[in-house]
């Protein structure tokens, strides 16, 4: 949740454990107006600690004098309309332009004492920022002609080996399937399981394959008891029944693999040129046809990645990333809750460039992306469930200044910010 994560960040500043990212984050999240709320109760409970008086800056003191004065301003007004619903407005009318001067004092104390806890996280305004929730409303950021795209949520159909096809989403609970053997079955948690016994010897082994569309996830427990979650837009093919030396499967898209451990069969991830080897352990890899690499990123175990001539052995924490024709592995170590937030239901992004960002959008919302102006040299960061509505990632976006959107049906316009 924005809140969850809203205050996490205001903890983290007060215990000066904050870092430079941290800290952009917070500004975004700050500037939101939504959170307006969420942010007045957490600076009552900062009031209530006595925490920010060692934190507050005195170099911002001047700068939030405007925001206190506002703040008590709009009390002011407040209580006044209130007193007058109720009989008790004991003093005449005052023109708007006059109020600041018939605020109390007592008016004036109390929200000082409120926005002096504010001053602990006004590093906003060094920064050039305006707290929007005290003035009045922001100027419209994304501009949206129709509806706001939503995600499908937990959607994919199942290809059996006889070309037959089973919409997942719509399939009850229980057994939707059989291939020889084995039972297809959709569990409750709606994961897709196999049930069996292993084929007999020397019968042609069948495959099915698991398919994901444009705002859609799956997860399936294959055959061996390996565990493997579909991002959007993805598909895995598999056996039945893995017979042979190898537990082979085939990715296109991306997808997180949690593999059962069997030294004697190895379990193998093929995509359109990489070849990812492993005995068991947990890993993600991301192969999409318009990323120009794919990307294997390790969380546990030891896993050998290969194209062509190019090999490649990675430890935890790191990733293996490689061009169609490079002959060389990039290792390096990226953020992993980065990497691996689609799995947890979110977006994240660190320093995260626009292109990249915009095909991951159009992945779970399923929407056209075009582009006008020149976007060189944007990186974003962000953070949101992958449960909201589009309209509500990209107004987080346009919260940093670097660009605008605007959204025409299934269509999203980016643009920088200075061709708003």
């Amino acid at each position: 949740m924005l809140h969850d994560e809203l205050k996490d960040l205001l903890e983290k500043y007060l215990d000066n454990r904050i870092t430079p990212e941290e800290t952009r984050r917070l500004q975004v999240l700050m500037q939101a107006e939504r959170n307006g709320p969420a942010m007045e109760e957490m600076i009552e409970a900062i009031l209530a600690e006595d925490r920010y008086a060692a934190n507050a800056h005195p170099d911002l003191q001047q700068a939030f004098n405007k925001v206190m004065e506002t703040a008590a301003l709009r009390q002011a007004l407040t209580r006044r309309d209130d007193d007058a619903e109720t009989g008790n407005d004991a003093q005449p009318p005052i023109k708007e332009e006059d109020n600041r001067y018939h605020i109390s004092r007592k008016s004036i104390r109390t929200f000082y004492k409120t926005m002096a806890a504010a001053a602990a996280v006004a590093f906003i305004l060094a920064a050039g920022y305006t707290w929007r929730y005290y003035y009045a409303g922001p100027a419209p950021l994304v501009s949206s002609k129709t509806a706001s795209p939503i995600p499908a949520g937990n959607k994919a159909e199942l290809i059996l080996a006889d070309g037959s096809t089973i919409v997942l989403d719509d399939a009850g609970t229980g057994t939707v399937g059989k291939q020889g053997n084995t039972r297809i079955i959709k569990l409750d948690s709606g994961r897709l399981a196999y049930r069996g016994m292993s084929s007999s010897s020397g019968a042609a082994p069948e495959y099915n394959t698991i398919r994901t569309p444009k705002g859609g996830q799956y997860q399936v427990v294959l055959p061996d008891g390996s565990q493997v979650w579909l991002n959007a837009a993805s598909s895995l093919k598999f056996p039945v029944v893995f017979t042979g030396s190898n537990r082979t499967v085939l990715l296109t898209g991306e997808a997180y693999f949690e593999i059962a451990q069997n030294v004697a069969k190895p379990f193998v991830v093929q995509t359109s040129g990489i070849q990812v080897k492993v005995l068991g352990t947990h890993f993600n890899v991301m192969a999409y046809t318009d990323e120009a690499r794919v990307k294997t990123t390790l969380l546990e175990g030891a896993v050998s990645v290969t194209q062509g001539a190019a090999t490649a052995m990675m430890k935890p924490g790191q990733q293996a990333s490689i061009a169609e024709k490079e002959n060389q592995f990039l290792i390096t170590r990226p953020e992993i809750e980065e990497v691996m937030a689609w799995k947890e239901g979110q977006f994240k992004f660190r320093k995260t460039d626009i292109t990249v960002i915009m095909r991951q959008i159009a992945r779970w919302y399923d929407v056209d992306i075009e582009y006008k102006g020149d976007l060189s040299g944007i990186q974003l960061y962000g953070s949101m469930t992958r449960k909201e509505s589009v309209t509500q990632l990209l107004e987080l976006l346009e919260q940093t200044g670097r660009v605008h959107f605007t959204i025409n049906g299934s269509r999203i316009t980016v643009m920088p910010a200075t061709m708003k």
